[in-house]
């Protein structure tokens, strides 16, 4: 039975496991947070891409954060969306775009953070 358990239990988790092996973060650069601001802020977003599929992962609650992706090419905007969650999450969204160079941008009232990534 012991052996049982632990057969399911690396199973679990090794399916969640490759939802972050295959995944490439996009790195973010920019200014994230007010100096003035006394009370607790919340961490920034982070990204990353599989495939044509953006996730952004909260690690905290966040309200009114704007998320945009646009062609670097063609300076088309695929993807925008004003994204709130109240707790912890990852948000996924299949990006409806064709194979090139992309760049995400976050912005909301505590900052702007921008980072570029490929769809192949």
């Amino acid at each position: 039975m012991k052996h049982l358990i632990s057969t399911l239990f690396l199973i679990v988790c090794g399916i969640f496991c490759t939802q972050f092996v295959f995944c490439d973060t996009i790195p973010t650069k920019g200014k994230w947070s007010e100096e003035d601001i006394r009370s607790f802020i919340p961490a920034p977003p982070t990204a990353s891409i599989e495939g044509k599929v953006l996730t952004i992962n909260f690690v905290t609650p966040l309200t009114d954060l704007t998320v945009k992706v646009t062609n670097n090419e063609t300076g088309q905007v695929v993807y925008e969306e004003c994204i709130s969650v109240s707790t912890p999450q990852s948000h996924s969204v299949v990006l409806n775009a064709d194979n090139g160079n992309y760049t995400l941008s976050f912005t909301h009232v505590l900052g702007y953070l921008t980072g570029e990534f490929v769809i192949k």
